[in-house]
C-alpha cells in the first residue's frame, strides 16, 4: 500500500497570518490555571463531604471529576513543554514545573524531552514508547485492552510513564543521578504542600489526590489517546511516516462533529477536552499556536482539512472515537 499524501501547504493555506496567531499572552494561561485550581479545590472538598457523609458511591465520580482537572493541569504542562505560556523562557518553565507538573508527579522537562519526540515521529514506529503504549491496541474486541485498563485503573501505567519521563539522557550517569534526586526533592516538597491542604490527612490525601493522578486520570489518558491517534490502526493501515500519522491525528468536539447533546459535550470537555485540546489535529499542524488560538486555526483550516483528509478526522467526542468501529477499508483513501 503507498504511503498517503498529505498536503500539509494547501491545509494551511487558509491561515491568513499564522504569525499572529503564535503571539503569546501570559494573562491567558494564568488566568485558566487560577480557574483550575478552584475547580480542584472544589472538587476535593465536595467528594470528601459527599463520600463520607452521603455515600461511598459518590467516591467514583468524584476521583474521575478530579482526574479531569489533573488533566487539565497535563494541558498545561503541554503548553509550556512547547514553550508557549511566555516568551521568558524562566517565567515559562516555572509555570511549567511548579505550578502544574510537579504538582502532579510529571517530571516536566523529562516531559518536554518525550514529547518532542512525539511530534516527530508521530504514531510511528520512532515514537516514543510513553505516548504509543496509549493507543498500542485500539480494538475494544480484543480481551487485552480491558488488561491494560486495569492497569491503568489500579496505577501500573503512570509508574511506568513516571520513569519514562527521565532526564536528559546525554548527560553523565553521575550528572543525570543528581538531576533525579533534585527532581525527587522538588516533587516531594510541592507533594508536602499539597498535603497540608489536606490538614495532613494522609488517607485523603491518597484517596483523593494522589490515586485520581496514577489511576483515573491515566484510563482517561488512554481513551484520549486512542481516539486522538488511533485511527490508522482501527483502519489497519501501518503508519510508517510522521504526515501519515499527522493525517490521522483526530480532533473532536468541534463544529464541524459534535455530540447533539450539550450535556455530553460538556462532561468530555471536563474530563478530557479542557483548554482546546480538542484541536488536536490542529495543534499537530500548527504547534507553535498556543491553545487558546487553536479554535481560530480551527476555523481557517477546517474547510481545506474537510477537502485533504478524510471526513474521520472530525469525531463527535473521545469516547464515540475510541469506541467507534471503521468500516471504510484503507484502499478507499488512497
Amino acid at each position: 500500500m503507498k504511503p498517503l499524501e498529505y498536503n500539509r501547504k494547501n491545509i494551511m493555506s487558509g491561515i491568513p497570518n499564522v504569525r499572529e496567531l503564535e503571539n503569546l499572552n501570559f494573562t491567558k494561561p494564568a488566568f485558566d490555571l487560577t480557574i483550575i485550581y478552584m475547580q480542584i479545590l472544589v472538587f476535593v472538598y465536595f467528594s470528601i463531604l459527599f463520600t463520607y457523609e452521603l455515600s461511598i458511591f459518590f467516591y467514583i465520580p468524584g476521583v474521575f471529576l478530579i482526574a479531569g482537572r489533573q488533566g487539565a493541569l497535563l494541558q498545561l504542562i503541554h503548553e509550556a513543554s512547547h514553550k508557549l505560556i511566555s516568551k521568558n523562557n524562566k517565567l515559562n518553565d516555572f509555570f511549567g514545573e511548579f505550578l502544574t507538573s510537579l504538582l502532579v508527579g510529571v517530571n516536566f522537562f523529562g516531559y518536554r524531552s518525550v514529547h518532542n519526540q512525539h511530534h516527530t515521529y508521530t504514531a510511528t514506529p520512532e515514537e516514543s514508547s510513553s505516548d504509543s503504549d496509549k493507543y498500542v491496541i485500539v480494538d475494544f474486541k480484543n480481551p487485552k485492552i480491558y488488561i491494560l485498563f486495569l492497569r491503568d485503573i489500579i496505577g501500573i501505567s503512570a509508574i511506568k510513564i513516571f520513569f519514562a519521563y527521565s532526564p536528559d539522557k546525554n548527560k553523565s550517569n553521575k550528572r543525570e543521578i543528581k538531576t533525579k534526586i533534585f527532581f525527587l526533592i522538588k516533587l516531594c516538597c510541592v507533594q508536602i504542600v499539597i498535603l497540608s491542604l489536606f490538614k495532613f490527612d494522609i488517607l485523603n490525601y491518597i484517596l483523593f489526590w494522589l490515586y485520581p493522578a496514577i489511576g483515573p486520570h491515566m484510563f482517561l489518558m488512554r481513551i484520549r489517546g486512542i481516539a486522538e491517534h488511533g485511527l490508522g490502526k482501527k483502519m489497519g493501515y501501518k503508519i510508517t511516516k510522521p504526515s501519515e500519522g499527522l493525517y490521522f491525528t483526530r480532533s473532536f468536539l468541534t463544529k464541524e462533529n459534535k455530540y447533539k447533546t450539550p450535556l455530553l459535550t460538556s462532561i468530555e470537555k471536563l474530563l478530557i477536552g479542557s483548554l482546546n485540546v480538542n484541536y488536536h489535529h490542529e495543534h499537530h499542524l500548527t504547534p507553535r499556536v498556543p491553545y487558546y488560538n487553536l479554535n481560530k486555526v480551527h476555523q481557517y483550516v477546517s474547510p481545506n482539512i474537510k477537502k485533504e483528509v478524510y471526513a474521520k478526522i472530525y469525531e463527535k467526542g473521545y469516547f464515540s472515537a475510541a469506541f467507534s468501529t471503521v468500516r471504510v477499508p484503507p484502499e478507499e483513501l488512497l
